[in-house]
């Protein structure tokens, strides 16, 4: 699977329970908040009406004065429009009839006591029934808060696991091929061109190991047919060397000997002495004649009988850093042919 739809899917689904978890706690913010509003509203309005109107029984006696009847009226009217729970509205139908008798100057004074003490038996029911609502509601809101927590803990759950597997995994995924093609780049800066990547992880890592696996198997490829060009050169230059009727000796720019041929050895009386790779130098401290053969400066031994062409090879800079000041070409070596004067 592809590194961009693992993490389309990943954090596409963390998303969606984001979401989903948005839309859960907003609804039951929503159904608490109506919850509470509607009791506020009713329930709570009713017991305050209910309230007023037994305070005007408490605080006056019978008959009631007409200031007073109408206070309790406004209250009555009020609670009339404010019929919300069952058997609220036949309480209150007998509490308007409790006080048409209350507010009738004409009845006597045991009628009117016995309406009072209706009145305030209605006034109980009324509470009593809103009380009971206001129980159930409250109820009602502690059962949908206990259910919003379990379900928007679940969701955090789910949030927090899908959270944890995209932390473990997204470095394992991303950071660890990263790491071996950083160790793979190092194996080919040492010229091991045998290294190659295995990722199994994403089709983007798998196409970025085929290219470097590619790339690696062409530079072994170069490196082998440069190789074999280096040897086959150093070949044709051996033979031709040993071909030439003068005594030739190479020297590469670290003062290391890199052949020479038969008639050299004879000149130098070498024999059959292995010097390829010597130092000049070295050698030169045993063979007082080869000190004079490759000494530039001018000797009048070696000018008297050796005649002597010195060739000094460069080879080109192939890539010079354009930023800076560098040379065209750097030092390979040099060739020295000699022959005997008079021969």
């Amino acid at each position: 699977m592809k590194i961009k739809k693992k993490l389309l899917l990943g954090f596409g689904l963390l998303f969606v329970v984001v979401v989903v978890f948005g839309i859960v706690s907003i609804y039951y913010i929503k159904v608490i908040s109506e919850t509470a509003s509607i009791t506020l509203k009713n329930n709570y309005a009713t017991l305050t009406y209910t309230r007023q109107m037994r305070s005007v029984l408490d605080e006056n006696d019978l008959p009631l004065k007409s200031g007073v009847a109408e206070t309790f009226n406004q209250a009555l009217k009020k609670q009339e429009n404010n019929i919300t729970e069952p058997g609220e509205s036949a309480a209150t139908a007998q509490l308007r009839k409790a006080f048409v008798l209350l507010s009738t100057p004409s009845l006597p004074l045991n009628q009117q006591q016995l309406a009072e003490r209706d009145a305030r038996l209605q006034l109980k029911d009324i509470e009593g029934l809103n009380m009971h609502a206001i129980e159930l509601k409250n109820n009602y809101t502690h059962s949908t808060v206990n259910k919003s927590t379990l379900y928007l803990g679940g969701m955090v759950f789910i949030t927090f696991l899908i959270l944890f597997i995209l932390i473990v995994n997204f470095p394992g995924f991303i950071l660890n091929p990263l790491e071996e093609l950083a160790d793979g780049l190092e194996q080919i800066s040492i010229k091991n061109y045998n290294t190659r990547l295995h990722f199994k992880t994403s089709d983007e890592f798998a196409r970025l190991a085929e290219a470097f696996n590619a790339m690696a198997a062409k530079l072994g490829e170069q490196e082998n047919a440069s190789l074999s060009k280096l040897i086959a050169t150093e070949l044709r230059l051996k033979t031709l060397a040993e071909e030439m009727p003068g005594a030739v000796i190479g020297i590469s720019e670290n003062q290391e000997i890199l052949f020479v041929n038969q008639e050299a050895k004879k000149m130098l009386n070498l024999g059959e002495k292995l010097v390829v790779g010597q130092s000049v130098v070295a050698l030169s401290e045993t063979n007082e004649l080869l000190k004079i053969l490759v000494d530039d400066t001018e000797n009048s031994l070696k000018a008297a009988h050796f005649q002597q062409k010195t060739l000094r090879v460069t080879v080109p800079n192939l890539k010079p850093d354009l930023d800076a000041l560098t040379v065209a070409s750097y030092p390979a070596g040099t060739i020295h042919v000699f022959k005997a004067v008079g021969v």
